[in-house]
């Protein structure tokens, strides 16, 4: 019936907060006010074995989010409310999880506690590791810190948005109505089913996308910026692609993400009425553009 997700700074209280809510919920559930509602679930770093060196560089990090999000996805259901309790520091993974959360038909809602580094760093210290910013651990806690990305309201992954500062009660009762009388909202146009495709739609893909690929690798050669764009064809008129500020994606790293985004095309045909792929060389190219960016985080 609904997806809380629950993100912020390490050590900054999420496992508290998100404890906080499933025991007001389940209080609400001995009440009688859940109507179909009868379970809350925790899904944790913890609960996936997810350690926190997971968190160290990107080959570690990958599988852990998809532990987490097989294992949050897999709990959304319409008589459950399931509350994801991790870093989910990165607004790709939160836009993930809420595209699913559509696709299930459950509501969602993102909690955000928040507190000044400086106490994240004490309470890191509490639990049995005196703040040292010379260990590994505590290297890890700053870039954790330093790679959050916040959620905004003005995001519609992240709406329902409920800061809670540290030194604040919780609007319990708020949240509790988000995710019990919020809106609904339908599955994203991507995940609407769709007509089977015509025969030669597997070389509009890869054509597609393989000409995407070589209009970037060149377009980095010949010393461009951080915006590129997409001819029509492929593209509609009017797509460009934003580029990673800080650095160049690789031949292999494109090539990579290719190979994901037209596994993951295919996969959503097999699927039926949901998820159907999208096929037409315009779909493909914005289809495309919009995986890159959000991989990258320039969406």
């Amino acid at each position: 019936m609904a997806f809380v997700t629950v993100s912020g700074f390490p050590c900054v209280g999420k496992t508290k907060r998100s404890q906080e809510l499933k025991a007001y919920f389940e209080d609400k559930l001995k009440a009688g006010e859940g109507g179909p509602i009868t379970a809350v679930t925790i899904v944790d770093d913890e609960s996936v074995h997810v350690t926190r060196a997971s968190y160290d560089d990107s080959p570690s990090e990958k599988p852990a989010r998809a532990a987490l999000f097989t294992a949050a996805t897999r709990s959304l259901n319409p008589s459950t409310i399931t509350i994801l309790d991790s870093a989910n520091y990165i607004k790709g993974f939160r836009y993930q999880l809420y595209c699913a959360a559509r696709e299930a038909g459950v509501r969602v809602a993102t909690v955000h506690p928040v507190a000044p580094p400086d106490k994240c760093k004490g309470w890191e210290g509490e639990r049995g590791k005196l703040y040292k910013p010379e260990t590994e651990a505590d290297v890890r806690f700053e870039n954790m810190m330093m790679r959050y990305e916040e959620p905004s309201s003005m995001a519609r992954w992240d709406s329902p948005l409920f800061v809670l500062p540290w030194d604040e009660e919780v609007p319990l009762e708020d949240i509790w109505l988000a995710v019990t009388k919020g809106e609904k909202k339908p599955p994203t146009n991507s995940a609407q089913h769709r007509t089977k495709p015509p025969p030669n739609t597997m070389q509009i893909l890869t054509g597609t996308t393989s000409t995407i690929v070589q209009l970037i690798i060149s377009h980095l050669q010949a010393g461009g910026g951080t915006t590129l764009p997409i001819p029509s064809p492929p593209a509609a008129a009017g797509l460009v692609l934003n580029l990673p500020p800080a650095r160049k994606p690789t031949l292999s790293e494109l090539q990579r993400m290719k190979r994901t985004y037209e596994s993951n095309q295919m996969a959503a045909q097999k699927t039926g009425s949901k998820g159907a792929g999208i096929w037409t060389e315009a779909g493909v190219a914005s289809g495309f553009v919009t995986f890159l960016q959000m991989n990258w985080g320039t969406a």
